[in-house]
């Protein structure tokens, strides 16, 4: 059964129209119907349309002007041509111009069906070309980490030359700035490419399952051990391990985490046999490790042992126009998965985006621009459609509000926010509480 499909049936023939609107709809298809080309082309500016049976002589004006539309809205959408008068060049045209197919009236419903089914299917096998083509492109190693800053082109040289070597490697850097994309950087760069990259968050467990998730354990070893399991370690043998927040290991696990990594033999938990792994460690962090270690909470000999090769990823804030660079690539995946077409930042969208400070950096960003692409319409983001504390912050910077001599009032800074939203929205009440944060009425009230 294929997915929900939304089908426009283009066709100033009542009766043809209505039998084919019937036999769709039997077959779960959502159908939607015009006689026109002028109330075509309002559907398709109205809502999604993923395949359109389209006449090629209309009453208004050619069907060649719908498919030029469609295709202009979204060129994910299947178009087959129906015509009553068969012409090569009719056929040969529609086809260069974008349509899927071409089928002579009149026809077998079934043989509609099939033609309609194999265009899906068609539709289906290229977006997992796509996707497939992307993943490849997404696992390529130190490429995959975009961006020109010069902190990006010095942390991609060092993941180049750590990945020529075997140490452990200590990734550190705030929440959401893609510490696990450098660690799969590192693996993929590596000689020990081919071999398997395990991965585990320490902070995802107790410290007795952290253990048996790094170990492994025999069967019997705890209460719900009922068979033997290899840990991690075994897994990986030959590749990488990755320790997603090693902070967030306890004392004791750590001392025994050390010898491991020193090169000793390890044991299964409740097992007696020594095993041995071939494993190089890529650990990360977002907290202070030299405060954990005179703290007591972090021992200072694994500290020193897994910083053999510490690398810092930068805050996004630090990362200039990179910042459009990441939310233009996050849009071209995003048109791709939302089939919205081309996906494009407005000038003053692209000011806002780099006014902001991103606390939560990439991750951040990335939320931030599948929102915006979500609201967007006819292929654009524009400043209206990111979230009010964006646009505050953009508005603040420009305006040099916290820059020394430029103090003014909370009242005043209210004040002129709001007059800066108002003229944004052309006056709209409502669009401009909304982006506010607030009720209409408190604005009323406020104005």
């Amino acid at each position: 059964m294929h997915e929900k499909i939304t089908l426009l049936i283009v066709e100033d023939d009542e009766s043809l129209s209505a039998s084919l609107e019937k036999s769709f709809r039997k077959h779960a298809y959502d159908v939607l119907c015009a006689a026109e080309v002028s109330e075509a082309k309002r559907i398709l500016h109205a809502q999604k349309v993923d395949l359109v049976l389209l006449d090629v002589q209309l009453p208004d004006a050619s069907g060649l002007e719908v498919l030029h539309s469609a295709l202009e809205i979204d060129r994910e959408i299947l178009v087959i041509m129906m015509t009553a008068f068969p012409e090569i060049k009719t056929a040969v045209r529609t086809l260069k111009e974008g349509a899927h197919d071409f089928i002579v009236k009149p026809f077998e419903l079934e043989g509609l069906h099939l033609t309609v089914e194999k265009a899906l299917e068609t539709r289906g096998l290229r977006q997992e070309v796509r996707r497939l083509e992307h993943e490849k492109r997404r696992r390529g190693g130190v490429g995959e980490i975009l961006g020109e800053s010069p902190c990006i082109v010095s942390l991609r040289s060092q993941i180049q030359k750590v990945s020529e070597a075997d140490t452990p490697v200590l990734v550190v850097g705030e929440t959401g700035t893609g510490k696990e994309l450098v660690a799969d950087s590192v693996h993929r760069s590596s000689s020990r490419a081919g071999d398997p990259m395990v991965k585990a968050n320490c902070s995802a467990f107790s410290e007795n399952l952290l253990e048996s998730e790094i170990f492994g354990h025999e069967k019997g070893a705890f209460t719900d051990a009922k068979e033997a399991r290899p840990g991690l370690f075994e897994m990986a043998d030959g590749g990488t391990l990755f320790l997603d927040e090693i902070s967030e290991m306890k004392p004791g696990l750590q001392a025994k985490f050390l010898r491991v990594i020193e090169g000793h033999p390890f044991r299964r938990v409740g097992g007696q046999r020594e095993v041995r792994a071939n494993v190089r460690i890529v650990a990360t962090t977002n907290r202070d490790l030299p405060a954990l270690v005179r703290s007591g909470d972090f021992r200072e000999d694994l500290y020193f042992r897994l910083k053999v090769f510490q690398i810092d990823v930068p805050p996004l804030r630090s990362r200039g126009k990179d910042i459009i660079v990441l939310a233009r690539f996050y849009l071209n995946q995003l048109a791709v998965d939302l089939r919205k077409g081309n996906l494009s930042l407005t000038p003053a969208a692209e000011e806002v985006l780099l006014a902001y400070p991103w606390p939560g950096n990439v991750r951040e960003l990335c939320n931030v621009v599948e929102r915006a692409a979500l609201l967007s319409e006819q292929g654009e983001v524009d400043v209206k459609h990111l979230p009010a504390e964006l646009q505050t912050s953009a508005f603040i910077k420009r305006h040099g509000f916290f820059a020394p001599g430029s103090l003014a009032s909370l009242g005043e800074l209210e004040r002129q926010y709001i007059n800066h939203v108002l003229e944004a929205t052309g006056g709209n009440i409502s669009e401009a509480a909304r982006i506010l944060g607030i009720s209409r009425n408190t604005l009323k009230a406020k104005l």
